[in-house]
C-alpha cells in the first residue's frame, strides 16, 4: 500500500501561493475584514443586549414577578424584565439570524458602491446552514421529549448538516480550488481521490438518514398492526441496518472497490468471527430467534439458575430481567436458548398460591377442609376455575401437615394474596375452634437433701408434649 501525498502537497502549495497573491488585493482584504467584523458584531450583539436589559431590569429582577406579590415591580422594570426573557428565549438563533441579515445588507452596500462581494456571498451558504440547524434544534427541543429530540437530532439533523457541509466542501474543492481529482491513496490499480471520498461519505450519510426513516416507518406500521413492541423494534432495526449496509456497498462502488474481491475478505472475516467473536454472534443469533419465536417476551416472569425476574427488554445481544428487589440482571441470549428456563407466565399469567398449614391431631379434617376452602374462595383475587384444593401432606410428631392452594389471574398478585390468605386462615381457625399446635417443653426438677454429705441432687427430666388447649385456659 502506497500513500501518495506529493500531488496533494503540490496542489496545496500552488493554491497557497495563489491565495497569498489574492490576499494582497485590496478588494479581498476588504471582504475578509468585513466577514470578521460581521462575525464579531453578530456574536457580541446578543450578549451586550442581554447585559443592558439586565441592568435596566435591576439586580435580582430579571424575571416577571409572580402573581400575588406584595410589592409589584414598577412598569418600566417589568417591561425590561420581560424583554430580557424574550431575548433569552431567542438567543440561540439570534446570532445566525443577525449574521444573515447584516451579510445581505453588506452585500447590497458593496453592490451599490461597485465593490466586488464574491467572497462574502460565498460564505452565505454556511451562514444559512448555521441558522437552519439552530432553528431546527430549538424547535425540536421545544416540541419533543428529551429522548425523542436526541434521537431526532442524532438520526436526522446531524447527518443532514454533515451532508450539507460536505456538499459545500465538495463545491469549494471542485469548482474553486480544483482539488477533486487529487489522489490520496494508491493500492495497485486502485486509486482513491478526494472527490470520490466525499461522494462516498455523502452516500453513507444519506443511507443512515433513509435507514432511520425506514426504521421509524416499519415500527409505526407494525405497532398499528398490533404487533408486539419488541418484535416491531427488532424488525425495524434489522431493516435499518440492512439499508445502511446497502448504502455502504454503494459507497464502496463509488470509491472504485471491486465488490467481487470482497468475497475473499468476507471469507477471511467469517473465519475470524468464528474464532474470535463466536460468543457475540451466538448471542446475536439467539436474540433474533428469541424475538421471532416469542420464547420470552417483555412482561414474562422466568426463573434461571434460581434467579427469578420479570423480562423488561429483549435485545439482540442480551435480555434484561428485573428481580423483585428492583435489581436488573443482563442475561446473554445464548443462555436462554441453551439452558432450561422456568417460564412462569409463558402461556398465561394464572398462577397457584400455596399455603402450608398445621392442625392438631384431634381436629376434624373434613371440617378443616371445608373451612380452608371456604376461606380461599372468599378472597376477591382467587379464581373459581381452577378450583381451590386441599391435601393432607404429612403426620408430624406434633401435628398434621396440610397443604391448600388457590389460583390468581395475574402472577404479580400471588405474594400479596398469599399474605392475606394466611391472615384470613388464622382468623377462620380461631372462629371455628381449629387448634394450631406447637411444641412445649415440660421441665421437672427433683431436689434431694442428704444431711450426711450436705449435698443436693437435681434430677431433670425433659419431655416434649403437645399444647392442646388455649394458654389462657390453663
Amino acid at each position: 500500500m502506497i500513500l501518495d501525498f506529493s500531488v496533494l502537497f503540490d496542489r496545496l502549495g500552488e493554491q497557497l501561493s495563489l491565495a497569498l497573491i489574492m490576499l494582497q488585493r485590496p478588494a479581498v482584504q476588504r471582504q475578509i475584514a468585513t466577514i470578521i467584523a460581521l462575525l464579531l458584531l453578530t456574536w457580541l450583539a446578543p450578549r451586550v443586549l442581554a447585559w443592558t436589559l439586565a441592568r435596566l431590569a435591576g439586580p435580582g429582577e430579571t424575571a416577571p414577578p409572580a402573581e400575588g406579590d406584595a410589592a409589584p415591580l414598577p412598569a418600566p422594570i417589568r417591561f425590561w424584565s420581560r424583554a430580557l426573557g424574550w431575548l433569552r428565549a431567542v438567543e440561540f438563533i439570534l446570532f445566525p439570524a443577525l449574521l444573515l441579515l447584516f451579510t445581505y445588507r453588506v452585500i447590497a452596500w458593496y453592490d451599490a458602491n461597485g465593490w466586488p462581494s464574491g467572497l462574502i456571498a460565498g460564505a452565505l451558504p454556511i451562514f444559512w446552514l448555521l441558522f437552519v440547524y439552530r432553528l431546527l434544534v430549538r424547535v425540536v427541543l421545544k416540541l419533543l421529549p428529551a429522548d425523542q429530540s436526541e434521537r431526532f437530532a442524532a438520526e436526522l439533523l446531524r447527518p443532514v448538516t454533515l451532508i450539507l457541509i460536505l456538499l459545500i466542501a465538495r463545491d469549494l474543492l471542485f469548482s474553486t480550488l480544483g482539488l477533486g481529482a487529487i489522489s490520496l491513496l494508491r493500492l495497485g490499480e486502485w486509486v482513491l481521490n478526494v472527490g470520490d471520498l466525499l461522494d462516498a461519505l455523502i452516500i453513507i450519510l444519506l443511507a443512515m438518514i433513509a435507514g432511520g426513516i425506514l426504521r421509524k416507518a416499519l415500527y409505526n406500521v407494525m405497532i398499528h398492526s398490533e404487533v408486539e413492541s419488541d418484535v416491531a423494534n427488532t424488525v425495524s432495526n434489522v431493516g435499518r441496518y440492512g439499508f445502511v449496509g446497502l448504502g455502504a456497498l454503494v459507497a464502496l462502488g463509488v470509491l472504485g472497490v471491486d465488490l467481487g474481491a470482497l468475497g475473499w475478505i468476507a471469507g477471511a472475516l467469517a473465519v475470524g468471527i468464528g474464532f474470535g467473536l463466536q460468543e457475540l454472534i451466538a448471542n446475536f443469533v439467539s436474540g433474533i430467534v428469541l424475538v421471532f419465536e416469542r420464547i420470552v417476551r417483555p412482561g414474562d416472569v422466568i426463573e434461571l439458575d434460581n434467579t427469578r425476574g420479570t423480562v423488561t427488554k429483549v435485545l439482540l445481544r442480551a435480555t434484561v430481567l428485573q428481580t423483585p428487589d428492583s435489581a436488573e440482571i443482563v442475561v446473554p441470549n445464548k443462555e436462554l436458548m441453551t439452558r432450561t428456563v422456568l417460564a412462569l407466565t409463558y402461556s398465561d399469567r394464572v398462577t397457584r398460591v400455596r399455603l402450608d398449614l398445621s392442625v392438631a391431631y384431634g381436629s376434624d379434617l373434613m371440617h378443616v377442609e371445608r373451612v380452608v376452602l371456604a376461606t380461599i374462595a372468599s378472597h376477591p383475587l382467587t379464581l373459581a376455575t381452577p378450583a381451590p384444593g386441599f391435601m393432607v401432606m404429612a403426620m408430624d410428631p406434633h401435628s398434621v401437615q396440610v397443604m391448600a392452594f388457590g389460583y390468581v389471574a395475574d402472577f404479580n398478585d400471588w405474594i400479596r394474596t398469599r399474605s392475606e390468605l394466611y391472615q384470613m386462615m388464622r382468623d377462620a381457625f380461631v372462629a371455628n375452634g381449629i387448634v394450631v399446635p406447637y411444641p412445649r417443653q415440660d421441665v421437672r426438677v427433683f431436689a434431694s437433701n442428704n444431711q450426711s454429705d450436705r449435698s443436693v441432687l437435681h434430677d431433670i427430666e425433659v419431655r416434649n408434649a403437645l399444647e392442646l388447649g388455649d394458654i389462657a385456659g390453663e
